[in-house]
């Protein structure tokens, strides 16, 4: 079973989805690497770039108040709806597994992927993918949507004329700033040449989807590609995944990075080895980073849970599956720090995964879905009181 990240930005090719009244209502998912764009799109989270070669806009450092910390409140995930894994939406449901929710309900086709949960738990960003929505279909797109499933709202979208992956915009796996003003996203441009998209890098935009700028990989031709930003819960610093390129140095090297958003530099914080990534996650405190090894999937290798400290030292491990079977996904916080939410696939050997939640120690696992779906992915968001 080598498919522990199932996360990758994809590329496809269709300005907008098809017109679904539902689809008014929901909207969401993530960039998985469209087949033929940067590597499979279920093997990968978006390649990152060894260059670190950071020029740019200084963003404005967000107040030290705007934090994610706060009362637990629901999981929002990723469900396949079918087995072929062409079909998604984004649910959410509480720790305990009662009061699941289907938030997005888009056309067959796409998936909606990689929710994250604004910080007053009142929205959720996603992005949406076309994966078998036709021969000319090639949409991968950011959208907004109530954390009850109204209010759909799309704010990417490719110029007239350019689509994903043929000189156009490829945009996904969003995160929210801890203001909630702002998202960071990862967005792939240029041209596909050996089966790699010219230039990925890691953007910030308002809200709303306006006042887009790059963050990282602004020099061209890149060595490597950026993706899975998360916000630090001070809005200071973003963490998120590099892959090289065949010519850079490792070749093929997945790290995870830390960019300063004031000073622009940017520092490797996980060993080579572990090929470290897929949507990693500062703790509250912002005094660790989770995250899980062997990204790629390597068969007869189990990917596991770590967190490391955001300048690189005090890595641990949480669990330690291994042989290949058991394999540990993307993860999350609890808002109060004290739990993790991750996606596991079961000790059976079975290929769909479940949402599980167990203390920040690596203890008292529990399963929180119990379907024949695979569900993924998880956000854990905080309470909200209206």
């Amino acid at each position: 079973m080598n498919q522990p990240n199932d996360s990758r930005l994809v590329t496809s090719t269709a300005q907008s989805p098809p017109h679904d009244p539902a689809a008014s209502r929901t909207g969401s998912r993530r960039i998985p690497v469209a087949r033929g764009t940067f590597r499979s799109n279920r093997t990968r989270g978006l390649l990152w770039l060894l260059a670190l070669v950071l020029v740019g806009v200084t963003l404005p450092a967000l107040p030290a108040d705007a934090t994610f910390p706060g009362e637990n409140g629901r999981i929002a995930f990723r469900r396949f709806l079918n087995e072929e894994r062409t079909w998604g939406a984004v649910f959410t449901i509480r720790p305990d597994g009662s009061g699941e929710r289907q938030i997005t309900k888009p056309p067959q086709g796409f998936v909606d992927r990689n929710p994250d949960v604004s910080p007053d738990g009142r929205r959720i960003a996603f992005e949406r993918e076309g994966v078998d929505c036709g021969p000319d279909c090639s949409f991968v797109e950011v959208f907004v949507v109530n954390s009850d499933g109204t209010h759909l709202k799309q704010l990417t979208r490719n110029p007239a004329g350019q689509v994903c992956g043929s000189g156009g915009f490829c945009n996904g796996t969003p995160a929210w700033s801890p203001d909630g003003r702002h998202i960071a996203f990862t967005r792939a441009s240029g041209l596909v040449v050996d089966d790699t998209i010219e230039n990925v890098g890691i953007f910030v935009m308002k809200d709303d989807g306006s006042q887009i700028r790059q963050v990282t990989q602004k020099v061209r031709p890149s060595l490597g590609e950026d993706s899975d930003p998360q916000w630090s819960p001070n809005g200071r610093a973003i963490v998120f995944q590099r892959r090289n390129v065949r010519t850079a140095q490792p070749a093929n090297g997945v790290a995870l990075f830390v960019v300063d958003l004031g000073s622009h530099r940017q520092r490797r914080i996980t060993p080579w080895e572990l090929r470290a990534g897929d949507t990693p996650d500062w703790s509250p405190d912002g005094r660790r980073i989770l995250f899980h090894s062997n990204v790629d999937g390597a068969p007869g290798v189990s990917a596991n849970l770590y967190t490391v400290r955001p300048d690189g030292t005090g890595l641990r491990q949480l669990t330690f599956a291994t042989g290949g079977v058991v394999q540990y996904l993307g993860s999350s916080y609890s808002p109060d720090g004290r739990m993790i939410t991750f996606g596991r696939f079961p000790e059976t050997g079975g290929t769909n995964a479940d949402v599980m939640i167990m203390r920040t120690d690596g203890t008292h696992v529990r399963r929180v879905t119990h379907t024949v779906l695979y569900d993924s992915y998880p956000d854990w968001g905080p309470a909200v009181h209206r």
